[in-house]
């Protein structure tokens, strides 16, 4: 029986993804995990694997081609000589989709006050692409474009000569997070400051303890996060259609300097892991991510952010707050030892108490541990 492998949703953000290039032919032989495409967000490229043993049927796309989340990118057989289902056969790679809105299209719609019945779709779900060529095809007045929507003609032009320049992929991803920022979360700040020594101490004894190449100082830091998010549901939430949206696990996004690139790894269900198993996976993740090997689920889907600049001896910074979270945890270098911790957080969900409730928490030593 053929079975069909689609494109992976690697952002909530993301629709589509483009393909950069396959990495088997058709008629191979593939097990499971074994890398079928390379494709590539705003964010970062990643490998799609073989879901199963089989052989490689079809593989749709060319390299360069923007293909829809939850398309077909290939079929896999468990027989060379099998046929792929005549619906799909020509190889659109229409995915069935269920009924509802993306969640960038619920968010959409939401903003414009209106229902997901009565715009019509492209495939089975409605798609942010498909709320956009419905709003645009509507009248409006000249006043009534929002802002943050305006096209590029419309914004003003530098009075000085230059040239335009394209932005690489993690420049647009960057982009995207500044706009998100700027338009939909109401971003507040609050720092604290406290003993750097304690916590250093601490972290030196568990490196010991537990025979560490690299100081976990960090990552013990991001471990108490993660356990504030679980705690409190708040910390771990955002805003969707006049809602509190809470997550349904502590998925622990966490920024990793490699070369000229800032990754955000993503450590799922983080709070139902032990301190030290926290610590060995997200080991595990900052390598990938150095030798760009991450994977779609481990860069993308942060419900709650940690971040440092202490590397750099930077003494207090301010983070742009991820798309679709409450909060972003900055740490930073002490100074003649003492250290601050900072928290962006979405005032909207939050109050300066939650955030300064979850920094404590991440700074505190207790007994259990």
């Amino acid at each position: 029986m053929a079975h069909p492998l689609y494109v992976p949703r690697i952002n909530n953000n993301d629709d589509s993804v483009r393909l950069t290039g396959h990495l088997t032919v058709v008629g191979a032989r593939v097990q499971k995990g074994d890398p079928v495409a390379d494709i590539e967000t705003d964010k970062a490229t990643f490998v799609v694997e073989a879901e199963q043993d089989g052989y490689i049927l079809a593989l749709h796309g060319q390299a360069g081609d923007n293909l829809q989340v939850g398309s077909i990118l290939a079929w896999i057989g468990e027989r060379a000589e099998e046929t792929i289902p005549a619906e799909t056969a020509a190889g659109d790679g229409a995915k069935k989709r269920t009924a509802e809105p993306t969640l960038k299209a619920a968010l959409m719609l939401a903003e414009a006050g209106l229902d997901a019945s009565s715009i019509p779709a492209s495939g089975e779900r409605l798609t942010a692409e498909d709320v956009r060529s419905y709003l645009a095809a509507l009248p409006r007045k000249a006043d009534s474009k929002p802002a943050s929507n305006r096209a590029s003609s419309d914004e003003p032009r530098p009075v000085r000569s230059g040239k335009p320049v394209s932005l690489s992929s993690e420049e647009r991803g960057m982009l995207r997070t500044v706009l998100w920022h700027r338009d939909e979360a109401a971003p507040g700040y609050v720092e604290l400051q406290y003993e750097a020594a304690s916590f250093e101490n601490y972290a030196a004894e568990f490196q010991q303890k537990h025979k560490l190449l690299l100081s976990p100082l960090l990552a013990l830091h991001a471990w108490r996060l993660a356990q504030a998010g679980l705690r409190n549901p708040k910390l771990n939430s955002t805003i969707v259609a006049g809602q509190r949206y809470e997550y349904d696990q502590v998925n622990l996004g966490f920024t990793v300097q490699s070369g000229d690139t800032l990754f955000m790894v993503v450590l799922e269900n983080a709070a139902e892991l032990t301190e030290k198993e926290f610590v060995d996976r997200l080991f595990e993740l900052q390598r990938s991510a150095i030798k760009r090997t991450l994977k779609a689920n481990q860069s993308s889907g942060s419900t709650l952010s940690f971040t440092s600049m202490a590397r750099w001896k930077v003494a207090r910074h301010m983070p742009l707050l991820p798309p679709q979270t409450a909060l972003i945890v900055a740490h930073s270098s002490p100074v003649e030892g003492v250290a601050f911790v900072g928290a962006t957080y979405d005032h909207r969900v939050l109050s300066g108490y939650d955030a300064i409730q979850a920094l404590q928490a991440v700074t505190k030593i207790s007994n259990e541990n």
